[in-house]
């Protein structure tokens, strides 16, 4: 039987499930809708084309098949199309395989909480974890971020279960959830540092004699090298890339020496988003108050390893913000440790032996911050999801349906917006993207030439007076709105 602590680990993991299940239908507009629609689109494309996982296909590649390389191994994708094989193409299984890694990720991140710093901390940081608003987008949305998280603190827990107790089933399943960690999403692979101090804590310099170690190591990390080296060469088939590894986008000192990249990565993303604001100043006063605490150097090692990938990755740390939500886990716990630590203080001390510093202003902080946080919270959440958020995309939805129902299924479309895959993707339609300001009569021939035969767009408004004169005198315009654009070309 499960104690109290468990129970209430339980109903707080249910709470966040049910949560995250409110409008879980609606369109993929809610965050990052560019990351989202291409997801859904590659797992849609396994539907239709033949289950082969090794094999991923986006809608932007032009006449091509569409085979992308550079992307990180598909299997969240994969899960979602053999759904779509049992209950048909809907969003919302991409939306709930995600919920369901959140679940599994929250219940070993409570697990893990608990072995470092006891159960009622173990609360708190699930508290954190499962209404973050940034953990909460992220874990409905059609892309294999909470995946990423679930494999993460599961191979971090297991792998802390096996060096004291080194049991074969602990060893298994670190390295299941290890390998597929690095798999569905390379960041994950900075896990290395804190892992390695659990060896060293437990080998001291001897761990490079352990052979488990090694196989560990070799298991987790050879099959992840193996897809990427193949990711890499599939860029030859097709000449699509996502881009996600290039040499060139690490390293870049250009945006190291600039304040805007500290100020969007530390103040916008960890500050704001992230950690909402008190729970950053909680977080870095347990990060330095627990430097006495070797038990949770862990964690210390954990945040360390993460903000050296952010300096060897600022191009896409800066441009987006969910490369920085791993960064919740171990803040999580230093959050937790940190009100449990000071709760008891104020418990066990009267409140006439404080000094006058803590009486009057360090204590009414506190309770103040543990006050905000869920206030913070709910806010954030619920403002993300006002009605009036998502009907500004709604032309995205509604002019891609039109094309999908008006369309042959083999036609080839162009389509102007902000440069992203949104209008492909509900139209079900292969083509061509580009950025609706810069639509020109030129780049419309061109691609009419290459074979396209639709034209539409969800930014009317953007596009030159030119092109749109174009369109009315040589084709047939199906629809033209204030908001939206179709033509035949």
């Amino acid at each position: 039987m499960p104690d109290k602590h468990s129970k209430y680990a339980i109903l707080i993991i249910i709470s966040g499930f049910l949560a995250r299940l409110i409008n879980i239908g609606q369109p993929l507009f809610d965050v990052t809708m560019w990351r989202q629609t291409d997801t859904a689109a590659i797992a849609r494309n396994f539907y239709y084309n033949g289950m082969n996982i090794f094999y991923p296909q986006v809608l932007w590649g032009g006449a091509t098949e569409g085979y992308v390389g550079e992307t990180e191994f598909q299997l969240y994708t994969f899960v979602v199309a053999i759904l779509y094989k049992i209950f048909g193409v809907h969003e919302y299984l991409g939306r709930l395989v995600s919920i369901f890694a959140f679940c599994g990720g929250a219940f070993f991140l409570y697990k893990l909480a608990r072995r470092y710093i006891g159960a009622q901390g173990a609360i708190v940081a699930l508290l954190f974890y499962t209404f973050n608003p940034h953990i909460f987008f992220y874990s409905r949305s059609f892309q294999p971020d909470s995946t990423m998280l679930f494999f993460s603190i599961t191979m971090v827990y297991f792998f802390s279960q096996w060096i004291d107790t080194e049991r074969r089933k602990d060893f298994i399943l670190m390295t299941l959830c290890g390998a597929c960690a690095f798999l569905v999403k390379l960041p994950a692979a900075c896990l290395g540092l804190p892992l390695l101090y659990l060896c060293v804590v437990k080998y001291r310099w001897k761990f490079f004699l352990e052979w488990k170690l090694w196989l560990f190591a070799f298991l987790t990390l050879f099959p992840p090298a193996l897809w990427y080296i193949f990711s890499y060469k599939l860029n030859s088939l097709n000449g699509v890339s996502f881009g996600a590894y290039h040499v060139g986008t690490m390293f870049g000192p250009e945006y190291i020496a600039s304040l805007d990249w500290y100020k969007t990565v530390f103040y916008v993303y960890i500050f704001q988003r992230n950690l909402i604001y008190v729970g950053a100043v909680l977080a870095v006063v347990g990060f330095f108050a627990a430097i006495r605490k070797k038990d949770l150097y862990l964690f210390h090692f954990w945040i360390l390893s993460l903000l050296i990938f952010f300096f060897f990755n600022p191009e896409t740390t800066g441009h987006h913000s969910h490369w920085s939500m791993p960064l919740t886990v171990p803040s999580s716990i230093f959050i937790a440790w940190t009100i449990v630590t000071y709760c008891h203080r104020i418990k066990n001390f009267r409140i006439k032996q404080l000094h006058a510093l803590e009486k009057y202003l360090i204590i009414p902080f506190f309770i103040l911050s543990i006050i905000l946080l869920p206030i913070i919270s709910f806010h954030k959440i619920k403002a993300k999801y006002k009605p009036e958020r998502l009907e500004k995309d709604m032309p995205i939805y509604i002019a891609g349906n039109k094309v999908r129902a008006i369309s042959p299924k083999d036609a080839l479309i162009i389509t102007a917006h902000w440069g992203g895959p949104e209008l492909l993707y509900y139209s079900d339609r292969r083509g061509w993207r580009m950025e609706s300001s810069k639509c020109s009569i030129g780049s419309v021939e061109d691609l009419r030439k290459a074979g396209a035969t639709w034209f539409v767009s969800s930014r009317v408004m953007e596009i030159n007076k030119d092109v749109i004169s174009h369109f009315q005198n040589n084709y047939e315009v199906i629809e033209l709105t204030d908001q939206y654009i179709i033509v035949k070309l």
